[in-house]
C-alpha cells in the first residue's frame, strides 16, 4: 500500500502523540517518521512493519476508516497544489497605495465585488487584470513577482492575508485540526506567561 503514512499520521494525531514520543512509543527514530508520513524520502514500510505499528497505535478500531483517510488526503493534496497566493498581494499593494476596494476595482474597470473575490482566492486572477492593478499600485507589471516565492519584499504580504485564503479552500475538519494545534500549542502557550 503506497499510503501508509497518510494512516500512521492519523493514528498518531488521534492518538495526540508528537512526532518524537510517537518514535519512542515505536521503537523508531523521529526523522523516520517523518519520511514515512510524508511519503518522502528513502526509508520504505513493508507490511508486517506497517501493521505492528497499527498495533501499537491502537488503530484496529480505525481500520474501516483507513480508506477515508486516504482518499480525504489525496483531496487535501489537490486542493493544497490549487491555493495560489496572488490575491494576498494584491490585498497588499492595494492596502499599502491607500486605495479602497471601490477606487481599485474602478481604475482596472470591474467590480468591487470580483476584485474582493480575487484578493480572497476565490477566482484566479488573469495577466492583464493583475498588470493593470500593478500599474494602479505603482509598480510594474514585472514587479509582482518580487512579491513571490524567496524575495525579501514576499515577507511584507502579511501572513493573515495568505492565511484568508488558505481557510478558504481547507475542509471543516482540516481548519478544526489547525485551531486545535493552535489552541494547544500556541494559545496554551500564551496562557502559562
Amino acid at each position: 500500500m503506497d499510503h501508509y503514512g497518510v494512516i500512521l499520521r492519523k493514528l498518531r494525531e488521534i492518538n495526540r502523540l508528537t512526532v518524537k514520543h510517537a518514535a519512542q512509543k515505536i521503537g523508531r527514530s523521529s526523522g523516520w517518521i517523518s519520511q514515512i508520513e510524508n511519503g518522502k524520502g528513502l526509508v520504505r514500510l513493508d507490511e508486517i512493519e506497517f501493521e505492528r505499528i497499527v498495533g501499537l497505535y491502537n488503530g484496529e478500531a480505525y481500520r474501516k476508516q483507513f480508506g477515508a483517510w486516504i482518499s480525504r488526503s489525496k483531496i487535501n493534496q489537490q486542493v493544497a497544489k490549487e491555493i495560489v497566493f496572488d490575491g494576498s498581494i494584491l490585498k497588499y499593494l492595494r492596502n499599502k497605495a491607500g486605495l479602497t476596494l471601490i477606487e481599485a476595482a474602478k481604475s482596472v474597470g470591474i467590480s468591487f465585488g470580483h476584485l474582493s473575490d480575487l484578493e480572497n482566492g476565490e477566482k484566479s486572477v488573469s495577466e492583464d487584470i493583475k498588470n493593470h492593478l500593478m500599474k494602479v499600485y505603482g509598480y510594474s507589471p514585472l514587479s509582482f513577482r518580487n512579491f513571490t516565492g524567496d524575495d525579501k519584499r514576499a515577507n511584507n504580504i502579511p501572513v493573515r492575508y495568505k492565511l484568508g485564503i488558505a481557510l478558504r479552500k481547507m475542509s471543516d475538519s482540516d481548519i478544526e485540526a489547525v485551531f486545535n494545534f493552535v489552541n494547544a500549542n500556541i494559545f496554551a502557550q500564551a496562557k502559562k506567561i
